[in-house]
């Protein structure tokens, strides 16, 4: 079986720093990524902290080791016009281009005059906002992002300022966004159908991860603006009587489990009183009457005792780690994820992470990021044509760099011409067009990642059962005045496109019946426990004697093996237990878990991503596979530099709160409305010396010690109160205009009313839908323009709407058929 389910495509990735993340997912998927960085070394490359201290090192910046792996580096001088026009022929040996945010101008200009490039080619590119005029983009950094997008404003605690969380988020989502994009682009036109560019908006991406906690209906059906006054965040954080913080949310079904345990360990027999047994009272009454019991229980046992009890109940409860602690993980060792790899360029090995994307039989390979210019020469003469004299002349005057002469590069594999054994010669309209997907996923993670493949043209049947009713269709935002299972606003933001079976799989007849429609089907998808579907008997090795290609694509938490591949998990319980809650927030406090339930909005692309990546595998193999996403390992990797630091023995981090520990002036500040703030970052010296001018400081941009980053980092208690000082005398309108007028990144810590409100770049990032139970609703766009277009967008499907339809216009059923299966109890 091949190494990569992408093997034999090629990537073009010029991203900057806030896109790097997109070109290191397509290269654990297989492709070959051609990184373009400028000779002087990317920003990735000099960005702090550094292998063994070692300052400036352009080959030892941890972010570098971590979001270059498995690319190759071709190294030029991006600001020379004729470089860009030499590289001209590279277009035709590659699949697919990744844009940067920000392109210097000689790039910028390369790109504007694509049309006279050999071929068309897919082009992914990213806005921080929408509408934006041409040369008029604001300037951007992460926190500036996660503010725009929303997110910053569900996180932390009400008495504090809004809490950026770790990772750099705003980077990952657009990243994740444009990696998806680019796999969908791909597969699109191999099937014969256009050449397509997209366009990717940052703050869409990261508003689309608020879609739960800040769902569009709370500002349409109730004029509801959720922030960080609602306890999502912090209320499931307790602490075990070995001082350890763990995650404790009680999963609804099993109230009676939690119950027997807190009287077992307690004697809390107040809590089998009848009213306890109404989930709307508990609900109500959570913080005083039954939060104090799940604190005592955890002030009495251990952390070990708690997560082993609690999951063996089915409770979710799980640890918040640091990133130590996640290095150290007993779980994620046994499952190979750690992985030792040589780096010539440093003299020595590191540990680092391998792809989350498993499938049957293939244990992935983590790779080392190259030193810079690499395989600059190789590139040049092998793919872009370039002549020795060509070669000789870019060296001499600096515009093209390396490889070292000790470095050793094999040739360059030509660029394979890829067949598919059933090409389908009607060119598709949408990517997934003709596809179809038995989808057995609930809740958020994979109904989301379920519902892009809908967006992209695929038939999604949502095969859903009144004894495993998803939880979205009753927990979340519903109209004012009425409830039903078909208008929760967060079921049709997941489910929008889909078409809904209602089967029942405890008896043979259900099973039979699942059977029969997999054989018409290319993808089955789970997101239950491990080996649920293979106690039913629609496991892979069930369908495969259906279907012989099927692919199966499990989004299990811990994966489907390991010590641990039972434990269950929500969103919050995953940033918990993958170290990023213990790298965010304010030292002295509590940990938090974020408003936005991040790991929900990951998971779904890791998922779209690996299964258009083994629907063309299978095009051009005739294989199907079982694919196995944990989602604890995409978590993982939402990390920044902190986990592959705690690998390779680098000391932790302390908490920051709202700083930064490499840009300063770097925070959220007060404005002169009352809990309305602004984010505010200076990523370099010339960033400071603009905020000085706009806020009329130009005795702190004379002063000497506060010329660096390390200086302003040493006063920057002094530092923040001349910032906030100019912030409280402005709204965040304001002050975000003036100072991004300026250059310096700068945004508002939106909320949803924003997007509905002054926020003129987010009013079409929301679709209304008809739905046959309430007044039109909102469903959330995705954080993307296909040629300049949206994706069409549908409600999600009323229980049961298409039971019948399917199964008479699929399997062929009469009505006398369809009465037997009801009377056998398969129907609901």
């Amino acid at each position: 079986m091949a190494e990569g389910m992408l093997d034999g495509t090629r990537i073009l990735d010029l991203s900057d720093e806030p896109l790097a993340q997109a070109g290191r997912l397509l290269a654990e998927l297989g492709t070959d990524v051609i990184r373009v960085e400028d000779a002087g070394g990317d920003a990735l490359r000099r960005r702090p902290p550094f292998v063994d201290n070692a300052e400036g090192d352009l080959e030892r910046g941890w972010a570098h080791l971590l979001y270059n792996a498995g690319k190759r580096s071709l190294a030029v001088d991006t600001e020379d016009a004729s470089v860009w026009a030499a590289l001209t022929p590279l277009v035709e040996q590659c699949d697919a281009v990744i844009a940067p945010l920000a392109a210097s101008d000689a790039l910028a200009g390369w790109l504007a005059e694509r049309e006279s490039w050999p071929r068309r080619i897919p082009l992914v590119e990213t806005v921080f906002r929408r509408g934006a005029e041409e040369g008029a983009e604001e300037p951007v950094s992460d926190i500036t992002a996660i503010a725009a997008g929303g997110h910053l404003a569900l996180n932390g605690f009400p008495e504090d300022p809004p809490i950026w969380p770790a990772g750099n988020l705003a980077y990952k989502q657009a990243s994740l966004a444009a990696a998806e994009a680019a796999v969908a682009l791909i597969f699109q036109q191999r099937r014969g159908g256009p050449t397509g560019e997209v366009v990717v908006s940052m703050q869409e991406a990261v508003a689309f991860t608020t879609l739960q906690t800040a769902n569009g209906n709370y500002h349409h059906w109730h004029d509801h603006s959720p922030d960080r006054h609602t306890p999502i965040g912090s209320g499931a954080t307790y602490m075990s009587a070995d001082e350890h913080w763990l995650s404790f949310t009680i999963h609804p079904p099993h109230w009676p489990r939690f119950v027997d345990w807190a009287d077992r360990v307690l004697g809390a027999a107040v809590l089998r009183e009848p009213r306890f047994d109404d989930e709307e009272y508990r609900g109500l009454h959570f913080a005083e009457e039954i939060r104090p019991w799940v604190e005592r229980l955890c002030a009495t046992l251990t952390l070990d005792e708690l997560t082993s009890e609690g999951q063996r109940l089915g409770l979710l409860v799980l640890p918040f780690n640091t990133p130590q602690e996640v290095a150290e993980d007993e779980h994620l060792r046994a499952r190979g994820f750690f992985q030792r790899v040589a780096h010539p360029q440093l003299g020595r090995e590191l540990t680092l992470a391998r792809s989350a994307i498993r499938w049957q039989g293939h244990q992935p390979q983590a790779r080392r990021a190259p030193s810079l210019g690499e395989h600059s020469e190789q590139i040049a003469r092998e793919l872009a044509g370039w002549s020795e004299a060509q070669v000789a002349e870019a060296r001499r005057r600096g515009a093209l760099v390396g490889p070292r002469p000790e470095q050793a590069v094999a040739p360059a594999a030509p660029k394979p011409q890829i067949r598919y054994v059933d090409y389908e010669p009607a060119p598709p309209r949408k990517p997934l067009e003709g596809v179809r997907v038995l989808d057995f996923c609930w809740a958020i993670a994979g109904s989301l990642g379920t519902r892009l493949l809908a967006d992209l043209g695929a038939e999604v049947l949502k095969i859903e059962s009144q004894h495993r009713l998803d939880p979205i269709r009753y927990i979340g935002v519903q109209p004012a005045d009425q409830f039903s299972i078909n208008t929760n606003g967060v079921f049709n933001d997941c489910s929008a496109g889909k078409r809904a079976v209602t089967v029942n799989l405890s008896v043979p007849e259900g099973v039979e019946t699942i059977r029969e429609l997999a054989a018409s089907a290319d993808v089955v998808t789970s997101n239950y426990t491990p080996y649920r579907l293979d106690r039913w008997g629609v496991g892979y090795e069930d369908l495969r004697k259906v279907r012989s290609d099927i692919i199966v694509c499990n989004v299990a938490v811990m994966g489907i093996e390991g010590p641990r591949a039972e434990w269950r998990s929500y969103g919050n319980g995953i940033v918990a237990m993958c170290g990023l809650s213990l790298s965010s927030g304010f030292a002295e406090r509590p940990p938090i878990c974020f408003g936005a339930l991040h790991t929900d909005f990951t998971v779904p692309y890791y998922l779209a991503m690996s299964v258009m990546s083994a629907l063309d595998a299978r095009n051009r193999t005739g294989e199907g596979r079982y694919l196995e996403l944990a989602q604890y390992e995409t978590a993982t990797q939402l990390l920044d530099t902190e986990l592959i630091e705690a690998l390779n023995g680098a000391p932790g981090r302390a908490r920051l709160g709202n700083r930064s520990p490499w840009q300063a002036p770097h925070g959220v500040f007060p404005t002169s409305e009352e809990d309305r703030w602004l984010a505010v970052a200076c990523r370099d010296d010339a960033d400071w010396r603009a905020l000085c001018g706009v806020i009329g400081r130009g005795d702190l941009a004379a002063r000497a010690d506060l010329a660096t980053v390390a200086g302003r980092l040493a006063a920057v208690d002094e530092v923040e109160s001349a910032l906030a000082a100019w912030t409280r005398e402005r709204d965040q309108w304001e002050g975000a205009k003036a100072l991004t007028a300026g250059g310096v990144p700068a945004s508002p810590v939106e909320r949803l009313a924003d997007f509905f409100g002054r926020d003129a770049a987010m009013h079409d990032a929301y679709a209304r839908v008809e739905s046959p139970e309430v007044e039109p609703l909102h469903v959330q766009n995705e954080p993307i323009l296909w040629d300049g277009e949206r994706l069409s967008v549908s409600r999600a499907p009323l229980w049961g709407e298409h039971t019948e339809a399917v199964l008479k216009g699929l399997l062929g059923k009469t009505d006398a058929e369809l009465g037997e299966l009801a009377a056998a109890g398969v129907l609901f």
